[in-house]
């Protein structure tokens, strides 16, 4: 059997964060792209003027998703954030729910491979911590410098797998940890990589090893800043700003962890 008998390929999106639009688009052009399943790494909601359309999409696939730290602000409702708060409001009780309950990873055995050696891990931030960042390679705008090795030991913890591939910095990256290769791919609502297309990433079994392909679409995301910036959204100009640059912004007033 070759390689091509092996090949398996998952749909990863990351980090769509409440925009409908960009999650629109990624749907689209997935829909002429070969994949075998499809995984959501995380984020869905915050920061996007539409939490409950995009969320509404999500479900409606009914493909796997994982929590992400900003999953677990929005379904904390005593955190201080009114951005959390707002993004809250627009979402039902059960949409709140169905959050709260997706796991904090997914792990998939290609067919034909041995569980864990020859593994996809795919988690929001880290193995260990939803919210923490293992900085593989720095971003392009020198805010984030790679994570010392024994740092980022503690990060991964005991899990084994081919690839450790997660969302979180809203960059690609890769890189090792130890013999544990990692990666992290793109965000679907808000790079932070300077490239204003919506990112998403297929993650390819080649019957040997996972191997990523990175993947950009174009989307009107002038638009979607607009109606940010239209919004009562609390931090919306900080949000409308992120979109238009494709870079994180800092808000200082805004609240990140809940305590």
């Amino acid at each position: 059997m070759n390689s091509q008998d092996c090949a398996y390929t998952v749909a990863v999106l990351a980090d769509v964060h409440g925009n409908a639009a960009a999650l629109r688009a990624v749907l689209n052009a997935l829909d002429s792209q070969h994949y075998d399943t499809m995984v959501f790494a995380g984020d869905l909601v915050l920061n996007g003027p539409r939490p409950a359309e995009t969320l509404d999409i999500i479900r409606g696939l009914n493909v796997q998703a994982i929590y992400g730290n900003a999953d677990r602000y929005v379904c904390d409702p005593c955190h201080p954030d009114p951005g959390v708060q707002w993004a809250r409001e627009r979402l039902d009780p059960d949409a709140i729910a169905w959050l709260a309950g997706l796991p904090l990873s997914h792990r998939i055995t290609p067919p034909g491979g041995e569980s864990p050696n020859d593994d996809l891990l795919i988690v929001h931030a880290t193995p260990t911590d939803v919210g923490a960042g293992l900085i593989l390679q720095p971003d392009r705008f020198g805010l984030l410098q790679v994570t010392p090795q024994p740092k980022a030991e503690r990060l991964l913890g005991s899990a084994q797998a081919d690839l450790i591939l997660a969302g979180h910095l809203h960059y690609a990256s890769s890189g090792n940890v130890g013999e544990q290769r990692c990666a992290t791919v793109g965000s679907v609502g808000f790079p932070c990589d300077g490239d204003t297309r919506a990112a998403y990433a297929r993650a390819i079994w080649d019957g040997h090893t996972w191997e990523v392909q990175h993947c950009r679409i174009d989307y009107n995301y002038l638009q979607v800043a607009a109606e940010i910036g239209r919004s009562s959204f609390p931090f919306a100009a900080n949000s409308a700003e992120r979109l238009r640059r494709a870079r994180f912004i800092p808000q200082e007033q805004r609240v990140v962890h809940s305590s």
